[in-house]
Formats: structure tokens, sequence, C-alpha cells
């Protein structure tokens, strides 16, 4: 016996409204882009976080880590820039893939969320950089976005063959299950 959603309206299933949707697809991105933005300050420039985290460098590797470190400084703070910003990119995807809804199940719309995405990573992380031009112990450069970019390209081709791995493995799967069925004679 099913129940009618006029009399029981908080137990019938809703589907969400565009609004949450669409708060849904993007909050992500919006948290991840105030991570950039806290991160873009001065107190984060390389002046600040080089001694920090030498010590802790120097904590887990020892005191011969010192004699490199502007090298490993250096290379810890692209390697960031190229994740960082490559996963904002994945989250900018999502934001994609929910706000496209059923069209993204075509090959062509999810090269276009991935597109979109790696264009919205190099819009942010141009923002970013140009910001950085303002503030006294920071310094932008076109460098970091193009570092940026390829890690969002990177990051967006790892997923991008993912799925499709994923959905070759799932027509496979089912192609073997309808030859397993046994044919029914009328």
């Amino acid at each position: 016996m099913s129940s009618s959603p006029l009399i029981y309206p908080v137990y019938a299933p809703q589907s969400p409204g565009r609004m949450q949707l669409w708060v849904r697809a993007w909050l992500p991105a919006l948290a991840f882009s105030m991570v950039f933005a806290i991160e873009s300050t001065s107190y984060f420039g390389a002046d600040r976080t080089s001694a920090p985290l030498q010590r802790l460098a120097e904590a887990l590797f020892g005191y011969d880590i010192g004699v490199y470190w502007e090298t490993i400084h250096h290379t810890i703070r692209k390697t960031g820039h190229f994740l960082g910003y490559g996963v904002f990119s994945l989250v900018c995807f999502r934001g994609f893939w929910v706000a496209l809804g059923e069209q993204t199940n075509r090959l062509r719309n999810k090269l276009r969320a991935h597109g979109l995405a790696v264009l919205v990573t190099f819009l942010v992380a141009s923002a970013d950089e140009i910001h950085q031009t303002f503030l006294p112990n920071r310094d932008g450069s076109f460098s970091d976005v193009m570092l940026d970019t390829c890690g969002a390209v990177a990051l967006g081709l790892m997923l991008f063959l993912a799925m499709l791995a994923m959905a070759r493995r799932r027509r496979a799967r089912s192609g073997a299950r309808r030859a397993a069925m046994p044919a029914y004679v009328e």
C-alpha cells in the first residue's frame, strides 16, 4: 500500500530543486576557491613558509636536508600548485557534471565538462597570480598559471581515462551477462 504525497508530504520522495542542485554542484568549488584565497595572502609567501617546512623536513629526514633546502622548498611549492589546481579542476568538473545532468553521458559532453573545468581553473589561477602581484612579499608569474593549468589537464586526463575504463568494464560485464542468460523458447 502506498501513501499519497498529499497526506504525507515529508516522506514523499522529492527531487531537488534547480537552485538546490546548483548549490550542491558548486559549493565544493566555492569552498576550494576560498582555500586559494586564504593561501594567496602574504602570510603564505615563500619567505614565511620556508622555515616551518624546513624544521618539519629536518625532523623527519635529518639535518642533512638543509643543504638542498632551497631546491626542496621550491619543489614542494610547485608540486602544491600542480596538485592543488589539479584537484580544483576535478571539483569544477564535478560541478559541470552535476549541472549538465544527463547530458554528460555522451563522450562529447564529458569532454565539454573537462574543457570547462580546465578553463575555470586557468581563470582562477590567473586571478590568483594577478592578486599576488599586489602583495609585498609575493609575485605573480604566468609560469605558475601554466603549471596550475597543466595540473588541471593532467588530473582531468587521468579522471577521463579512468571513466572510460570503467565504462568499458561495465559494457563488458553487461555483455557477458547477456551472453550467459539462457534463451527462452516460447
